[in-house]
């Protein structure tokens, strides 16, 4: 799993990365394409997990294997070539000395699996899968109004209506509510997740994207009683 951007939170070999403006990355169609595979596997999971336990223990194992690998790879130089060879395909060049997005994301679904309501932890993960890869798609191709790192308003606003759009879908299916509340959550979900991809410097959207989707989930549903 991985999104469309990674941060210098630590160097994985005696080479560190320069730090640079974060250039406009030409488009992955298979990073996209297993980005969504990735969400859609999370999703199974929230869905068909017998019950929070199951969760915590699926994703912690998981996230442990992955910040194994970034263990292993910071201290041996072989083995951090070795997984760039087999992750050529989805991972980005700087990558090679960053922390992996996908870690991220293993992360942030531990942290889901602990603290967040069902329904909230599918949003987060529904609308990182599909709004992520759609605000690169339609940032690359429109993005004229430049925001902050290297973002465009067109790509922020194709956030906001993809993740509203897989929002509403996935409530549709396995929570469906008054039409009302379910636009409510999507759009506060699909809003938060655009703000936390914006504003991510630091921490990875991977990260960020779905614990504020999650986040800002709940708290609008705090605003539904009947919901």
């Amino acid at each position: 799993m991985s999104s469309n951007s990674a941060y210098d939170l630590s160097a994985l070999s005696d080479e560190v990365a320069p730090a640079t403006p974060r250039p406009v990355r030409a488009e992955n169609m298979t990073r996209s394409l297993f980005h969504v595979a990735s969400g859609m596997v999370a999703l199974a999971m929230l869905r068909l997990l017998p019950d929070r336990t199951w969760l915590v223990g699926v994703s912690g194992g998981l996230m442990t294997w992955a910040w194994t690998m970034e263990f292993l790879r910071r201290r041996s130089p072989a083995v951090n070539r070795a997984l760039m060879r087999v992750f050529s395909q989805v991972a980005h060049p700087h990558e090679r000395h960053q922390v992996n997005s996908s870690t991220w994301y293993l992360t942030a679904l531990v942290g889901l699996a602990l603290i967040a309501p069902l329904r909230a932890a599918e949003l987060g993960v529904v609308v990182l899968a599909f709004a992520d890869p759609a605000a690169g798609f339609i940032g690359r191709r429109f993005g004229r109004t430049r925001l902050r790192t290297g973002r465009s308003l067109e790509g922020t606003m194709g956030f906001v209506v993809a993740g509203a759009l897989v929002a509403m879908a996935t409530l549709a299916i396995f929570h469906p509510l008054p039409f009302p509340s379910m636009m409510l959550l999507a759009v506060a979900g699909a809003v938060a997740g655009a703000v936390a991809e914006l504003v991510s410097t630091r921490l990875d959207d991977n990260f960020t994207i779905p614990v504020s989707v999650a986040a800002a989930v709940s708290a609008a549903g705090l605003a539904l009683p009947a919901v």
